[in-house]
Formats: structure tokens, C-alpha cells, sequence
């Protein structure tokens, strides 16, 4: 399974709020994605310097945000059955409550059918 990243923007965010700069706000979306591997089908390594998914076909609200250990976070996502249909998604990202990136996972792609519902976990470790 791909390895998330958290992207370089968000621990400068971190960094700036720890040092009394404005607060850094909250994990509130799921980003999806179709640009997140190569014509092999094979995943593209995300880099800490995006800001963005390669290609976001889709935003939604978090279905939860959790902390399983002291050092990290998961978002969960969720893309409903009448959503993407045919689409091979293969990036997601999880994103704050301003619109700004935290962290993506590539992965191989997955084409989208009419009947599935797919549910993303993206975990970050600090």
C-alpha cells in the first residue's frame, strides 16, 4: 500500500503557528483525483512541494477524522456510487477547512463503477 505524505506547505503552516503565527485550521476534506499514475498504472510518487493533486475530479467533506497513535492522523473520504462512474481514480488528498493541501496518497488507479462505493483512508504521521 502507497505511503502518504504531508506536503511541505502544511508543515510550514505548522511551524509559523507554533511560532504565533494565525492558527493552522482544521482537516475538513477529501480530495480525489485521476492523475496520480503513470501509463504503466503504476503510482507516482507525490511530492512534499505540491499543492495540489496532479488532476482533482472531486472535493467532499471528511466522513471522519481520527488519531489511532499520538504521532498521527487518519481522514477517511467516501465517493458515493453515483459518483465518478468510469473514472480511474488514482490521488487523494486530505485538505483543511481553508482549502489548503496537508497531505496526498497515490495509488494505483481504480476505475469507478455504478455499483461501488469507495471509501479512502489517508493517514499522516507526524
Amino acid at each position: 500500500m502507497a505511503e502518504a505524505i504531508t506536503v511541505n506547505a502544511y508543515r510550514r503552516r505548522l511551524a509559523s503557528a507554533m511560532a504565533g503565527g494565525p492558527p493552522i485550521a482544521e482537516a475538513a476534506y477529501m480530495a480525489f483525483g485521476d492523475g496520480g499514475h503513470n501509463a504503466d498504472l503504476t503510482a507516482i510518487t507525490p511530492s512534499r512541494e505540491q499543492e495540489a493533486l496532479n488532476h482533482e475530479v472531486l472535493r467532499k467533506p471528511l466522513i471522519e477524522v481520527s488519531q489511532e497513535d499520538p504521532f498521527s492522523i487518519t481522514g477517511r473520504g467516501l465517493i458515493e456510487a453515483s459518483e465518478l462512474v468510469g473514472i480511474s481514480i488514482s490521488e487523494a488528498a486530505l485538505v483543511d477547512a481553508n482549502g489548503e493541501i496537508i497531505g496526498i496518497k497515490n495509488f494505483a488507479p481504480k476505475v469507478k463503477e455504478s455499483d461501488e462505493r469507495y471509501e479512502v483512508s489517508i493517514k499522516l504521521r507526524f
